[in-house]
């Protein structure tokens, strides 16, 4: 909720803004801009020509200006025509206005002079090329959504945009019940626009706050950058329209169907030679069953006034697990099932009021979350939670120049993981690490609160048209978190003769987003220029908690309250300039070329969390004596003299005192983009496009130990061994590690800005697309991405190469968290069409390729820093050589799809039948890259007996069926 301060000055503004001048704009309106000038026979601007938008839904009048300009703004996707009107000239009827999401469409409409009202019709398309547009990206229209084979989620359309990298290999859908991770244009950075409401959830560090009904779409828009003042980071805008209701009744129902039974067998022959002998962490790459049904309608509720839409879905995602059966001996799955129900009321509620009021909620069910090698049934989780989104729009046209929105959204997002066990019973970890009985539960909490308006005012000053923009945004989230271990909080460790005692996490925050610009498009015939400045100010808190104590050892770790924050720890304040230019050529201006600059910051995630006196559950090992051997701690057993160390990294005993704190100063990473760019339209609704980008990054963030500089540490060892796997690869490498001096024990970390360290990204993007016209349409891209870090010697904060390539100036730039692998292909591809065969047959095909991802290797040090071993800083791990220095597989994967459609009266059925990856590919695309380990009492390199194991394979040839109702 708005906070009571807050209130007084952010409803003021809105209300100056909406009645001084309404004309605010705002990322993701969901819909695209009709553009048009009327011109006589010599070219000249036309004004006070009579301008009609038709389609499906309400018609829209306007009038042309004094230079013959006129403008249709935020119209829904689809296909519209034009009539245009002046008494003593022809009437002229632009057909095939094509409006996509995100972009703008443009074209003349010459008028002849005619003493008799003389009828003209123009059928071709409208141009492709977007003339104020100098974004990068890709939108997808429904026929490729619906008729090209993907996996049909967001995150693997995200494949068929150059200069983005994305985690995994989705067959089908298998992966689609998990969020993917993914990198664009060197930005790990994401927004998530659902119908215009930014559904990010940044407590959960930039992901979806929910998921989606892919059906549900009637256009997909991702960009990755330009000069577009609603571009809130550098990183990837997954921009989603779903459909609404329109002046004809349209529907569908379907169902999908991929059974374990059509599944392929394509396990390498190193993975199947190495039989039980894979780690414990390899994912089964096999298909239990994957099935979608739903279905969608919307109609007029009264013609030309008011319209309803509605969906509702469901998609089953069941996966094999490896090595792990029940207690009747099935094979263990993991089950997950996405739940989505969509509403949208459309409303003309005037002439000049279009309101809309959303509805989305989504659940995930999974059952036997985390199930493994490691994780007995008992200990898997069961996830439950729905997410739901309102939003209410109001969207007012005060004159043909003056166009005015505004948006309040609201958004619900809590979940659980509770363990199968239950949240009675005590864990156990048996001598193999194994835990029993039951695990560690989690309950959420992340509302979203959003007010956001929107408009444009249009003016000329002589030749020079304008459009004026300005936006406001107000965005506010909280997040709770509740983790804690069942039972008595306590657990013992078999195999080390330790217990555990812990107390809950109960971590509160919250964050503010505000955004505010202001911006002109100017038009000078041939020439655009895109110029404005963006204003982001963003904070970060958090709020008061309080944990109860340990039932079993009150007196170890007692009840505690946190006060929260004073103010702000974090708050980022930039001014972001934006510019950009486009210039047509040739006499029909299907040649474009482009430059644009643009700076971003990255959105405010949650670092915050990790300043709370709870980051974590809290926890401190004991020696223990399982007196009993039934393998539950009681309090006889536990030795409190014989103290073992800390439970996930800081010391719950100095709570509530937060174990890590920010650097004063601290400021959001900054990128400074230029891009250049060429658009060619060969012929009408097939282009060609190019484009070339630099990006500077700078204020990079780190998280250096408190009490601890680079001069505290000495030089331990220089390790020198070879490791063989277990399909003969040998590595041989020699690198040094060094240790904290004893005495320098780190309390947490400091969260700051790297001094004197930036990166740079180089990146070519190539796109050739063409409309569905003619039968066909074809969609290819291609993309090259080099993104490196420079460092100096103040850069370095710890000597040690740190998974990650933490220390190597001119190195690959991976993510911070050091994923395993790194998103950092070189090159990707993607290839898609559709033609439509007589008979009512379609065929359509969508191939992929990139690249291998680096796997870099490293080696786990224990070191001592105190007078016990388990201290943060105790275990680390130390890259060999640099990443890029070997890569796993690349990765190809070909999907066809073929469909009959058969039309019966007003209804047409589909019958389907898709196979993905048809050539049965089985890249490896993960392996175990930990290589041994060394302590330093010996400094000896002992090898690990499952290092450059397997993790993960591209899953199988898989087919398909579907069936399809839609009218």
């Amino acid at each position: 909720m708005l906070e009571p301060r807050m209130c007084r000055p952010v409803v003021a503004l809105v209300l100056l803004i909406i009645l001084s001048a309404g004309l605010m704009a705002q990322s993701g309106s969901g819909d695209g801009n009709v553009y048009g000038r009327v011109v006589d026979e010599q070219g000249s601007g036309l004004p006070g020509a009579t301008a009609t938008l038709s389609g499906s839904n309400a018609p829209q009048v306007t009038t042309s200006d004094n230079q013959g300009n006129f403008r249709f703004l935020n119209v829904a996707p689809g296909r519209y025509s034009v009539l245009v009107t002046l008494p003593g000239f022809t009437k002229v009827t632009q057909e095939n206005v094509v409006v996509t999401l995100g972009r703008n469409t443009e074209f003349r409409v010459e008028l002849r002079l005619s003493t008799v009202q003389e009828a003209v019709t123009v059928t071709s398309e409208t141009p492709l090329i977007d003339t104020r547009k100098t974004e990068t990206g890709s939108s997808f229209s429904n026929a490729e959504l619906q008729q090209i084979p993907t996996a049909r989620d967001v995150w693997v359309m995200m494949q068929q945009v150059p200069g983005v990298l994305v985690d995994r290999i989705n067959v089908a859908g298998n992966q689609s019940a998990s969020q993917a991770d993914f990198v664009g244009k060197g930005s790990y950075q994401s927004t998530y626009i659902y119908d215009g409401v930014n559904i990010t959830d940044n407590g959960a560090n930039g992901f979806s706050s929910t998921y989606f009904d892919f059906d549900s779409f009637q256009e997909l828009q991702i960009a990755t950058g330009g000069s577009d003042l609603t571009l809130n980071t550098a990183g990837v805008a997954i921009n989603m329209v779903t459909k609404r209701g329109t002046n004809d009744l349209k529907g569908s129902a379907r169902f999908l169907y991929a059974p374990n039974q059509w599944q392929s067998n394509n396990t390498p022959g190193e993975v199947t030679a190495l039989g039980t002998g894979l780690s414990t962490s390899f994912n089964s790459n096999r298909t239990r069953f994957i099935r979608e049904e739903g279905l969608e309608a919307g109609g007029p509720i009264i013609r030309d006034r008011a319209w309803l839409w509605a969906a509702a879905s469901r998609q089953d995602v069941n996966l094999n697990v490896l090595g792990q059966s029940d207690v009747a001996g099935n094979p263990l799955h993991n089950d997950s099932t996405l739940e989505t129900w969509n509403g949208k009321l459309n409303l003309q509620a005037t002439p000049a009021d279009a309101i809309t009021i959303l509805y989305n909620r989504n659940e995930k069910l999974v059952n036997g979350r985390s199930a493994g090698p490691q994780r007995p049934q008992e200990t898997t989780f069961n996830q439950r939670g729905p997410t739901t989104l309102v939003k209410l729009d109001d969207s007012h046209v005060f004159s043909p120049s003056l166009i005015a929105s505004a948006f309040f959204a609201y958004i619900d997002e809590p979940y659980s993981l509770l363990p199968l066990g239950g949240l009675d019973k005590q864990v156990f970890f048996d001598e193999n690490a194994i835990p029993h009985n039951s695990y560690r539960y989690t309950y959420i909490k992340r509302p979203q609160h959003q007010i956001n308006t929107q408009g444009s005012k249009f003016f000329n000053t002589g030749k020079i048209g304008h459009e004026l923009k300005f936006g406001f945004g107000y965005r506010h989230t909280i997040s709770e978190s509740y983790s804690a271990w069942p039972g008595d909080q306590v657990f013992g460790s078999a195999s080390s003769g330790v217990a555990a005692i812990t107390r809950p996490a109960d971590t509160k925050f919250k964050m503010n987003y505000y955004d505010a610009f202001v911006g002109d498009t100017l038009t000078m015939d041939r020439l655009t220029v895109n110029a404005g400045l963006r204003y982001d100010y963003q904070q970060g808190a958090n709020l008061p908690s309080a944990v109860g104590a340990n039932p079993t050892f009150p007196d170890v770790l007692p009840a505690v309250t946190y006060a929260g924050d004073k103010g702000y720890p974090i708050t980022y304040r930039n001014f972001e300039p934006r510019v950009g230019v486009t210039y047509a050529i040739g006499p029909q201006r299907k040649t474009l070329v482009r430059a644009s600059y643009a700076r971003f910051v990255d959105q405010l995630r949650n670092t915050i969390y990790q300043t709370n006196a709870f980051p974590r559950i809290g926890g401190l090992y004991y020696g223990w004596n399982d007196a009993n051997r039934d393998n539950i701690v009681q309090r006889s057993e536990v030795d409190l003299t014989d103290f073992q160390g800390l439970y996930n990294r800081f010391d719950p005993r100095n709570a509530p005192v937060p174990p890590s704190r920010i650097a004063a100063n601290y400021k959001a990473p900054t990128t400074d983009e230029l891009i250049f760019g060429m658009d060619h339209e060969l012929f009408p609704g097939f282009a060609v496009s190019a484009a070339y980008t630099y990006r500077y990054i700078t204020n990079l963030e780190r998280s250096p130990y408190l009490g601890a500089s680079a001069s505290d540490y000495i030089f331990g060892a220089q390790i020198t061994g070879t490791a063989t796997a277990a399909n003969g690869s040998v590595l041989n490498f020699s690198e040094p590690y060094y240790k904290l001096a004893l005495g320098h024990v780190p309390t947490g970390n400091l969260y700051a800005n790297q001094p004197d360290a930036f990166q740079r990204y180089h990146g070519v993007e190539v796109q050739v697309v063409k409309r569905l016209s003619d039968r066909w349409m074809v969609r290819g891209t291609f993309g090259y991405n080099d993104w490196r870090q420079y460092l100096s010697q103040q850069s370095i904060f710890n000597p040690n190469n740190l998974l990650g390539g933490t220390n190597d100036n001119g190195g690959l730039a991976v993510p911070s968290d050091s994923s395993n692998p790194f998103y950092d292909a070189k090159w990707q591809f993607n290839v898609s069409g559709l033609y439509q065969l007589p008979f009512g047959v379609n065929l359509g095909a969508n191939y992929f390729g990139r690249q291998g991802y680096s796997n870099a290797y490293y080696f786990r040090v224990r070191t001592r820093v105190g007078s016990n071993d388990f201290t943060p800083a105790t275990r680390f791990n130390v890259q060999i050589g640099q990443v890029g220095d070997v890569r796993l597989d690349n990765v190809y994967q070909l999907d066809l799809r073929l469909e009959k459609v058969v039309t019966i009266g007003p209804a047409n059925i589909t019958v389907s039948l898709a196979c993905y990856n048809t050539l049965n590919g089985n890249a490896i695309t993960s392996r175990e890259n930990r290589v041994g380990d060394v302590d330093e009492r010996t400094n000896r390199f002992v090898q690990y007996s499952l290092f450059n194991t397997p993790l993960a394979v591209q899953s199988p040839r898989i087919f398909q069926i579907g069936g399809r109702l839609s009218f």
